[in-house]
């Protein structure tokens, strides 16, 4: 199986932060309480809320500059210092009000969802030690209902653990999915287009340059109108098959859509480009495809080749000219390799 390098999870944030931020804020706004009363330390709130706020501003920020982790560690940031601000501020107060709660809840929830089970268990060690610290040196506390308060922390830990294993599994599951054509299990054309970006990217700092191999089954109709779908099924998924045994872990192999598939290499030279495709030809040339106990016959393929200019084109050109060395190559009889 080919390994899959695209990760969700700044989607995920991505679609979830408006939400996440709404639930801080809520919790936020019940900073406010000891505010509309009398209180010595209506100001020392203040300073906290606008501290708070300003967390959660730069977390916003960051986040549409694309930095999803940073935006979470902040939104993380913002309810654990909330929790323990008060504290600072009105050391009855972890126990007395329920917005603590909140902010503990908010802390390693969210920390959960977005970041690394490391900086969840950082989280949770976080407020149980300032916890235990906490109690320990101030002894009208221990008088206090604290037990419970760490009992909660405990179940929220736990449950958060829990989740957050869960959705590392759906999130692996998902990402899968979105990457992977469900017929062949090659990967599919939105990871090809987002892999090449990223490689073409490196590549300026690079000696290797990239290579791309799109090819298609010649006369496919010919087996789905004789044999049915199932067959132009099972005559893809043995090409697909032929391709990962062909080619290393390093390659991409993709299905480009219907009967189409392309192939993506870091390599120097375009002669070896050619050679490989030529070799690939050769090896389906002589594969035989059976289904349901029943010959196909044998398939061809026709292959076009391009290397990467990265002085001159755009992705889109560069495509676009492995294409139409495929073309050429259908132009001159099929089965065989166009674009040298």
């Amino acid at each position: 199986m080919q390994n899959s390098t695209l990760d969700l999870r700044p989607q995920l944030l991505k679609r979830l932060h408006p939400y996440m931020l709404g639930i801080v804020l809520i919790a936020l706004l019940a900073v406010l309480a000891p505010l509309s009363y009398e209180n010595p330390d209506k100001m020392a709130y203040v300073l906290l809320l606008l501290l708070l706020f300003a967390m959660l501003l730069a977390s916003m920020l960051v986040l549409h500059m694309g930095l999803y982790a940073v935006s979470a560690s902040l939104t993380v940031a913002v309810t654990f210092f909330g929790t323990w601000g008060s504290f600072l501020i009105n050391s009855q107060m972890l126990f007395c009000d329920f917005f603590p709660l909140v902010y503990v809840t908010g802390s390693i929830m969210i920390s959960s969802l977005f970041l690394p089970l490391a900086a969840t268990l950082a989280v949770i060690a976080a407020h149980s030690l300032l916890l235990i610290l906490v109690v320990l040196n101030t002894p009208i506390l221990q008088t206090q209902n604290w037990p419970s308060f760490f009992i909660f922390i405990l179940f929220v830990s736990m449950i958060s653990t829990i989740a957050n294993q869960l959705i590392k599994t759906q999130m692996k599951q998902l990402q899968e999915s979105s990457i992977r054509d469900h017929l062949t299990g090659l990967f599919n054309r939105r990871y090809f287009e987002e892999t090449l970006k990223n490689k073409l990217k490196r590549v300026q700092d690079s000696k290797t340059s990239v290579g791309i191999i799109l090819l298609d089954v010649d006369h496919f109709k010919h087996f789905n109108d004789t044999f049915g779908h199932d067959a132009g099924d099972a005559v893809l998924t043995e090409l697909a098959n032929l391709m990962i045994r062909h080619f290393d872990i390093t390659v991409s192999v993709c299905r480009y859509g219907g009967d189409e598939f392309a192939i993506l290499l870091s390599m120097t030279q375009k002669e070896e480009l050619v050679l490989l495709a030529q070799a690939l030809v050769k090896k389906v040339r002589n594969l035989s495809v059976m289904h349901k106990g029943k010959s196909l016959g044998n398939m061809t393929i026709s292959c076009g080749c391009a290397m990467y200019n990265n002085s001159i084109e755009t992705i889109e050109q560069f495509i676009k000219r492995a294409d139409q060395a495929l073309y050429q190559a259908k132009e001159r009889g099929r089965d065989q390799v166009g674009g040298y």
